[in-house]
């Protein structure tokens, strides 16, 4: 007879630690996510490497719409007098970068390319518009001078390529500001201007994460501004 109470004991037991097993499951996954998501590097903005960027008002448009850096967050490439040769270079961008934020709010891509390299941009167009949407993807082109200029603005520790290309794909936000890093271990300064579109495991390790960065930094203050104009309606 004395030992129900001790088998009673044990089964209440049992139950209680299942239901904490099934507790810890659920919230332990949950906890941990919003741990990563709240952790040092999303608290922080995506640094500012060179202030007051050129506007892109001077460029023709080959394909897309009128557009500015103004008031957008943008990435600029160039693909110099012959993109089709570039095209390695576009469709890694496309894959990686392009088809994971296009649709966000204000984002767009702007390819610049000199006069000389209009001929080849139908072609890509035409080929990587069977998969893509390219609504948020500008093509503009401009005289020697005018591409050299906008590149110049950009203030990078690096040239233009001969043909007025460039390997490296910028990031520009809202305020026609150049976003990247300034204290990254690989490179020898610390300093990120663009992003090599050469692999797409740099694409993979950097940009990715970085406009991730960039674009939360603006839902964040998008969000703040919100509830601070609900708060003063109230």
């Amino acid at each position: 007879m004395s030992d129900f109470p001790k088998a009673e004991g044990i089964k209440q037991t049992s139950e209680f630690s299942k239901k904490f097993v099934i507790v810890v499951l659920f919230a332990l996954p949950l906890v941990a996510y919003l741990f990563f998501l709240n952790g040092e590097h999303h608290f922080e903005t995506l640094p500012v490497v060179t202030e007051n960027v050129q506007e892109i008002d001077q460029f023709n448009i080959i394909q897309g719409t009128a557009t500015q850096l103004k008031d957008s967050v943008t990435i600029v490439t160039f693909l110099g007098n012959n993109p089709y040769g570039r095209l390695g270079y576009v469709s890694n961008l496309n894959e990686k970068i392009y088809k994971k934020f296009h649709g966000f709010n204000t984002f767009q891509m702007i390819s610049i390319i000199p006069e000389s390299g209009v001929d080849d941009i139908q072609q890509i167009v035409e080929q990587m518009g069977e998969n893509t949407d390219l609504q948020d993807w500008h093509f503009l082109s401009g005289d020697n001078d005018q591409v050299q200029g906008l590149y110049d603005s950009f203030k990078t520790d690096d040239r233009l390529n001969n043909d007025l290309s460039s390997d490296y794909a910028f990031v520009i936000d809202v305020d026609r500001n150049l976003r990247g890093r300034d204290d990254d271990e690989i490179e020898t300064d610390g300093v990120v201007y663009g992003y090599n579109t050469r692999t797409a495991a740099q694409l993979n390790k950097r940009m990715i994460d970085d406009m991730r960065v960039l674009l939360a930094e603006y839902r964040f203050a998008f969000k703040k501004n919100r509830d601070q104009k609900i708060q003063e309606d109230e």
